[in-house]
């Protein structure tokens, strides 16, 4: 995973609560294997018409939203099941940070363990942030993870909220793989030691 040290870009406001990770990434594409081409079917059923055709109204596909690099959503944006699918599909289509008051748990690490910022700012700043983004020529936002600050040229600089830890791990890049493989040393030597403890679990031992 790239470091990620903050993202300056264009925001789009997508002013729904409690969008759960089926309608980011809808269940009948989860086989779709090519994480890349994932960002095609990011919400599906609100890009498309029933046809199958892209609805000209929906935000995501008018200029400039269509180029959106933040999504700034309502309260408890990720809920629902804990499909990575969601922040792949989210990355593939080029998000690299998401703005809201409240965040799924399990949807933020997800976010964090792949390179995208989720940015937690109270309600009514999110309302601020939201209104600003309505105006194509008012969308522009940045984020500075370092500083754990949201600037907008009108709305000033807002403090966000971040974990230490999660805000680490996208500074350094690392993500849960990384973690572990850094404890590598350690894992062989508490291996080493269940094995002479219980040598009849190491299956390594057993030969055919």
């Amino acid at each position: 995973m790239e470091p990620i040290s903050g993202h300056a870009g264009i925001a789009v406001p997508l002013p729904l609560s409690d969008i759960n990770t089926d309608l980011i990434y809808p269940q009948q594409f989860l086989r779709k294997p090519d994480r890349e081409a994932m960002g095609e079917f990011l919400f599906y059923s609100l890009r498309h018409k029933p046809d199958g055709s892209l609805d000209p109204d929906f935000i995501l596909n008018r200029e400039p939203y269509d180029a959106a690099t933040i999504l700034i959503a309502g309260r408890n944006f990720g809920s629902g099941s804990s499909r990575e699918h969601a922040p792949w599909a989210l990355k593939a289509f080029g998000f690299r940070c998401l703005i809201s008051s409240m965040f799924a748990d399990i949807f933020k690490a997800n976010c964090v363990n792949n390179g995208i910022i989720p940015v937690t700012i109270g309600d009514a700043d999110l309302a601020d942030c939201l209104r600003a983004a309505e105006n194509p020529q008012d969308a522009r936002f940045a984020v500075d993870l370092e500083r754990r600050e949201l600037t907008h040229a009108r709305l000033g600089t807002l403090t966000f909220g971040i974990g230490d830890s999660d805000r680490d791990r996208l500074l350094e890049g690392r993500d849960l793989i990384s973690d572990a493989l850094a404890e590598i040393d350690a894992v062989r030597v508490h291996e080493a030691r269940s094995a002479a403890g219980a040598p009849w679990l190491d299956l390594g031992a057993w030969k055919g």
